[in-house]
């Protein structure tokens, strides 16, 4: 049977448009898969890039611990911090698994870190610094994912570390043992008057007895200690006992004492005092250096102005009435040898800091090193006259406070040896902080750190 005409169009024109169709579909599919294809490249592209800046941000939390870990001198900056940096990051970080055999590269103007893997093989991240100003570091961290780079960076302050250690009014290792009505108390609040004590040689840490009050906390490091309470005492401005446990802080983080570094002073002292020099009667010294075995008595109406040195071994005693200006500073005696080597205070005294010395060129030097008034490693330190105002930090092996000595001190006390910190009698202590300027006492070998500044974080 023929097929007409017709039916012969309609099916020709019905091919043609399934044919149509398929094209049609098949551009469609066509333009999918292009389309798939390019947001899969696109977020292969946002991946790595977002891996790199991940790998970015990680350096510079990387960079920011190792800075934090590293320790420069106090006091250095332009050239001779980044000199100081270049070669602490060396030494730190040099032979490292971190750097797998690679060096930190230091040309005078930039400290490179090489690339540190992280995660696959195609993601690390490398660091620069370099000076911003002559106080500031700036760290510049890249990271990268394949070919893809994406950098950060940040600047850095030095700053010097302890400043916990420093906010105590008084910090020893040894215990605290204080009897009938001594006292601590702070000048402008209680937590001027806040104890700490490092001694795992005993767990009675505190040993409070009679009338004694201290206005601030007690912290200790041994996580066994006791506060033994006899009597009437007080802690935190409280006597009772719920309360008291209040200000009791018992297993605190250790806490690194700075050491004294007497040297800073010592070339100020060129007068030299012997056991044949006159060290009696209405005599003014400046300056001087106190031959070891010269044992003096400082007594009658003594001046003292500038820096007061004395060698080791010695025995020194301040009788009398004693104007001092300036800072008393021994050498290291040593461990042990407070007994065998003091300072002891019988009279009245009255201090000033190295600040009030006199205008002019011999003190020009002296009078910016503040903040100490005795600094005495490996002596012990004894009081039992009165001494008015001590105008700055004072640190020993050992400090005894009997009578009724006592008076106002605008710094800290630190005791470095474990023996015992004795207050007894009516000694009283009030702790005056409000002259600190923020920074550790002249006479501290306290280190840098490099810190992050606020708000310089940037990305390039």
């Amino acid at each position: 049977m023929s097929r007409s005409p017709v039916h012969a169009r309609r099916e020709g024109i019905a091919c043609i448009l399934a044919m149509f169709i398929l094209v049609i579909f098949a551009s469609l599919a066509v333009a999918h898969m292009s389309a798939v294809q390019s947001s899969f490249q696109q977020a292969q592209n946002q991946n790595a890039v977002t891996s790199a800046r991940l790998e970015a941000e990680s350096g510079l939390q990387f960079a920011t611990w190792v800075l934090r870990q590293t320790q420069l001198p106090r006091g250095l900056s332009g050239q001779a911090m980044l000199d100081a940096l270049a070669a602490a990051l060396q030494t730190k970080l040099q032979g490292t698994t971190n750097l797998a055999g690679q060096d930190v590269v230091y040309d005078g103007t930039t400290i490179t870190v090489p690339y540190i893997a992280a995660g696959s093989t195609t993601q690390a991240f490398s660091a620069a610094f370099s000076l911003a100003d002559a106080n500031t570091i700036h760290t510049r961290v890249t990271g990268k994912n394949g070919p893809v780079t994406r950098v950060v960076g940040a600047n850095f302050a030095g700053t010097p570390t302890g400043s916990g250690f420093f906010a105590y009014g008084l910090a020893s290792r040894s215990r605290v043992v204080m009897t009938g009505n001594a006292s601590i108390a702070g000048l402008n609040n209680a937590a001027e008057a806040n104890v700490l004590s490092t001694t795992a040689s005993t767990n009675t840490v505190f040993n409070l007895t009679g009338n004694t009050a201290i206005a601030g906390d007690l912290y200790m490091t041994n996580p066994s200690a006791q506060v033994v309470l006899t009597g009437n005492p007080s802690i935190g401005g409280t006597s009772v006992p719920a309360q008291m446990q209040q200000h009791v802080h018992i297993g605190v983080d250790p806490v690194a004492f700075p050491e004294v570094d007497p040297s800073v002073f010592a070339p100020f002292a060129t007068n030299t005092v012997t056991a044949s020099t006159n060290t009696s009667g209405n005599k003014t010294f400046e300056n001087i250096r106190i031959k070891a075995n010269a044992n003096p008595t400082f007594s009658g109406n003594i001046v003292l102005r500038g820096v007061i040195y004395v060698e080791k071994p010695n025995k020194v005693t301040f009788a009398g009435n004693l104007t001092l200006t300036g800072v008393i500073v021994t050498e290291d005696a040593g461990d042990d040898q407070y007994n065998t080597n003091y300072l002891s205070f019988t009279g009245n005294t009255t201090s000033y800091g190295v600040e009030s010395l006199p205008a002019g060129a011999q003190w020009d030097v002296l009078r910016t090193m503040t903040g100490s008034q005795i600094l005495a490693p490996g002596f012990g330190v004894k009081f039992t006259g009165n001494f008015g105002t001590v105008n700055g930090t004072m640190a020993a092996d050992k400090f005894t406070f009997t009578g009724n000595s006592g008076g106002t001190i605008h710094g800290m006390i630190v005791c470095y040896s474990d023996s015992d910190f004795t207050f007894t009698g009516n000694s009283h202590l009030i702790i005056d902080r409000s002259k600190d300027k923020g920074q550790p006492p002249a006479g501290f070998a306290v280190p840098t750190v490099m810190v992050p500044k606020s708000g310089s974080y940037v990305e390039y």
